[in-house]
């Protein structure tokens, strides 16, 4: 399943290049990680699994509603980390990376406290 963006992708007067789509997914990338991380640091694996799935639909207005709020979350994080945190929300396959990522950070975790 294609996701919004994706879609109007395709409607570009001028293609994005590939290093600039390169480096989108790689700053996706880096926001996942750390989300990833910060979950499993707090032990909120298995509510934070639960939320995703249970929001998984809505992502699309999750997504637009951090575009909307890009300048309040700006005080906060850095702008680069919210558009691709909003892109993330967009993408169905970025859910299932963060979600797997929670997985094996919290083996991980599992496996050191043995």
């Amino acid at each position: 399943m294609e996701t919004i963006g994706g879609l109007l992708g395709r409607f570009r007067a001028v293609p994005e290049p590939e290093g600039e789509a390169e480096a989108r997914r790689a700053r996706q990338g880096q926001v996942i990680e750390k989300l990833a991380r910060a979950i499993v640091a707090r032990r909120l694996q298995a509510p934070a699994a639960l939320f995703i799935e249970l929001n998984r639909p809505l992502g699309f207005l999750y997504s637009q509603a951090t575009f909307f709020a890009r300048p309040f979350l700006g005080f906060f994080l850095a702008a680069g980390d919210v558009e691709a945190a909003a892109e993330a929300l967009d993408d169905p396959r970025a859910m299932d990376q963060l979600l797997a990522r929670i997985e094996d950070l919290s083996g991980e975790a599992g496996s050191g406290r043995s």
